[in-house]
């Protein structure tokens, strides 16, 4: 209920910065002379973490996610981006919540004269494990596969949908044994080319 109160106030703030904008749904244009961009997400995020050798553990959590990406374009029409990002996730769903960070670069393709921006990449992730009747901290950390889409609304503000799958993930605590997690990612996002 607190995620979703708190993602509809980032839509309606969203919707009251379109309007100051002049309701402008232009996608986000890119000066000739500039060959970087930043980006700010702010969302929810849905993480399945899942273990079959440990009694088939599996345990599925929530929370808030908060983005940044930095990065260069290159082309003729600038359209192919290439940037490291870190995002940090953070909630209090279940008695052990979820928090965890991850970084690492990712290579896109702007689409549709930057309507659409396509993203593929990977990095390395840690999450806290939620245990079961335990009052230690477990962490798993490892490498992960990203691939993320940005639709632009207008000047650069839009909604992005993301996909992170991490594998073979390993906690210092708990040895011999791998985690998979995976997780979905709705942010509303803004992409800045000007910078």
């Amino acid at each position: 209920m607190g995620l979703m109160r708190f993602l509809r106030g980032i839509l309606y703030s969203g919707l009251i910065s379109l309007v100051s904008y002049g309701f402008d749904f232009a996608p986000a244009g890119v000066a000739p002379s500039n060959n970087s961009f930043g980006s700010f997400s702010i969302g929810g995020v849905h993480t399945t973490i899942t273990n079959a050798k440990m009694q088939h553990y599996k345990n599925e959590r929530s929370a808030v996610l908060f983005g940044l990406k930095r990065g260069v374009m290159f082309g003729e029409s600038q359209n192919v981006l290439l940037n490291a990002y870190i995002d940090g996730r953070a909630g209090s769903e279940h008695k052990n919540g979820l928090y965890g960070i991850s970084f690492g670069a990712q290579v896109g393709y702007r689409l549709f004269n930057g309507r659409i921006i396509a993203l593929v990449g990977g990095g390395l992730e840690m999450n806290n494990l939620a245990m079961p009747q335990s009052s230690e901290q477990y962490n798993i950390y490892g490498g992960t596969a990203r691939v993320e889409l940005f639709f632009d609304i207008a000047q650069g503000y839009g909604i992005s949908v993301g996909y992170m799958r991490g594998f073979r993930e390993k906690s210092k605590k708990i040895h011999a044994q791998r985690f998979e997690s995976e997780s979905i990612m709705i942010t509303l996002s803004f992409y800045d080319f000007s910078i």
